[in-house]
């Protein structure tokens, strides 16, 4: 079974859980998503697990989307441009950093019928 989180210092209030494993179970994937209460001195182990493969991804939330970036081996383009990254994968046995928060905002923006620009 793949294990999936979020982490966060304050996480009791996230609700990705609740949303993630509706559609885990929904679409039959073997998996599992969780919430953990991070320490800053407890990232550098969470890390280690991704490298091993046992935890498959962690979404990241305040105060360590700045913090964990030394961690990851590569950035995206997007986590490069905003120095923040708020999903972290194994990717050919790197641990990758990205930000969807970019394209999440401006997403909101065009529903909102604004021309996003530049």
């Amino acid at each position: 079974m793949k294990k999936y989180l979020v982490i966060g210092n304050p996480i009791e209030h996230s609700l990705s859980p609740k949303l993630h494993n509706y559609w885990i179970k929904k679409n039959k994937i073997n998996a599992v998503y969780d919430k953990k209460l991070l320490n800053e001195e407890e990232i550098e182990n969470i890390f280690l697990k991704i490298k091993k493969r046992e935890i498959h991804g962690i979404n990241v939330t305040l105060p360590f989307k700045k913090l964990a970036i030394p961690f990851v081996d590569e950035l995206t383009t997007e986590a490069e441009k905003s120095q923040s990254i708020n999903t972290i994968y194994n990717e050919n046995d790197k641990i990758i950093g990205h930000n969807t928060d970019i394209a999440g905002f401006e997403l909101g923006l065009r529903h909102t019928k604004y021309e996003v620009k530049g």
